[in-house]
């Protein structure tokens, strides 16, 4: 079966530290050590970017830092000392488990990046961890608007199946536009990812569906995942979407068929054992 290496945090390691989050702590081991310049997810997070594993908050989640970091590496944030957005990018493109990496790096890119600093940044990572890097920025995706959508699209392109749009309008008559999260205009097929966050009320729940029957009625497909879906049981949801494009007039090779099928069983495994 296809390796595909590790996909998800699989335990958090607790700070031992309660009530207090990332920031303060920082700003704690900073006046009692000068040199130490925050690093990895720290970074991130004091740059704005939440980049901490699903469903784990940041009062449990360890410090990360380190002293004697290059100058050029480095900025201040709020009065602290940080890895510049390139350098965190990188770090967390390198060292975080493939999904993880690919969510941290869309938001970096949605932010913005310096393409030069980028590049200074990756010429110095060596190896394995620039391997990593590469492969976790070729594929991240700015337009992505959530973690979730990230992991989807990434399971999606792991899986071998044909790329999708992210945020694709569609325009309805009468020069409406609505928005799938994953769209394949081809074959009018979309992907939705339903968080909990977004049907906190009932008015936004029957607006989804409302939106969804209309993509309907203009001859859309659309597949609706929840975070159970992405996060735990990829196979039905990926094997799904094969077929539904497949009716919808996808024509792969036999052995493009074939190498998607084990694909698939790779990503699931990988999943199961996160």
């Amino acid at each position: 079966m296809l390796q595909i290496p590790a996909y998800r945090t699989t335990a958090a390691t607790t700070s031992g530290t309660t009530g207090a989050g990332l920031r303060e702590r920082f700003e704690a081991a900073f006046e009692s050590d000068c040199t130490v310049v925050a690093t990895g997810r720290t970074a991130a997070w004091i740059h704005g970017f939440d980049v901490l594993p699903p469903g784990v908050e940041e009062c449990g989640w360890p410090l990360e830092c380190a002293s004697d970091l290059p100058e050029a590496d480095t900025t201040v944030v709020d009065g602290l000392p940080v890895t510049h957005r390139s350098r965190t990018l990188v770090d967390c493109a390198a060292d975080l488990p493939r999904l993880e990496a690919v969510a941290a790096a869309d938001q970096f890119l949605r932010a913005g990046i310096d393409a030069r600093g980028l590049a200074a940044v990756l010429e110095r990572v060596h190896g394995d961890r620039l391997r990593r890097a590469n492969a976790t920025l070729l594929a991240a995706d700015p337009r992505a608007e959530s973690p979730m959508e990230s992991w989807t699209r990434c399971l999606v392109a792991d899986s071998g199946l044909p790329a999708p749009v992210p945020q694709l309008r569609v325009r309805a008559p009468g020069g409406h536009s609505m928005f799938l999260d994953l769209g394949w205009e081809e074959w009018k097929v979309g992907v939705e990812y339903d968080g909990m966050a977004a049907h906190a009320c009932l008015g936004a729940e029957t607006g989804d569906r409302r939106r969804h029957r209309a993509l309907c009625n203009l001859g859309w497909q659309v597949l609706v995942l929840t975070a159970t879906d992405v996060m735990e049981h990829p196979r039905a949801w990926l094997v799904g979407l094969r077929e539904a494009l497949l009716e919808r007039g996808w024509r792969p090779e036999l052995s493009v068929l074939h190498d998607i099928g084990a694909r698939i069983d790779a990503v699931d495994s990988a999943m199961s054992r996160a």
